[in-house]
């Protein structure tokens, strides 16, 4: 069991520093380790509906994944809308997880929670997931796209 974990790690590690020949911090390094061990072990129960409400295997992945940077945001039960790759192109959570199982376990990706005015707005999504994108989109272009989109 050692040995399968340390060539996990090790295998995460390359891919971190490989990937698209971008340069990645220790914490991204350490956080794709975490969510390679924990996708590995629930990749098939995840991305496997085209529910905008996380089932409990991605709400799991998603809190252990931006822990410590979504503000105590709880994925449990909230409706969320994923847009990607490179910026505001409508997506959803089986195309993320798709582009995960794809991309060595690695997705570059920016959480966008929303206040309740966004909320409201925004057709009832508590948050956004923004991945492969060059640049950070502000909250509010999000918000905007989405209620274009009802």
């Amino acid at each position: 069991m050692k040995i399968i974990t340390f060539i996990i790690i090790v295998f995460a590690l390359i891919q971190c520093n490989v990937t698209n020949n971008k340069q990645f911090s220790h914490r991204e390094m350490i956080q794709n380790i975490v969510d390679t061990s924990y996708i590995m072990k629930y990749f098939d129960k995840m991305g496997i509906d085209s529910s905008e409400i996380l089932n409990n295997y991605e709400a799991e992945y998603f809190n252990e994944r931006f822990k410590g940077l979504n503000k105590n945001f709880d994925f449990t039960e909230k409706k969320v809308y994923f847009f990607g790759p490179g910026g505001l192109v409508f997506s959803d959570k089986q195309k993320y997880f798709s582009n995960l199982i794809q991309n060595n376990f690695f997705v570059q990706s920016d959480l966008h929670i929303f206040n309740e005015s966004e909320k409201e707005e925004s057709g009832g999504y508590d948050a956004t997931i923004v991945y492969w994108s060059k640049k950070r989109i502000p909250t509010t272009d999000i918000v905007k796209k989405l209620k274009s989109k009802r």
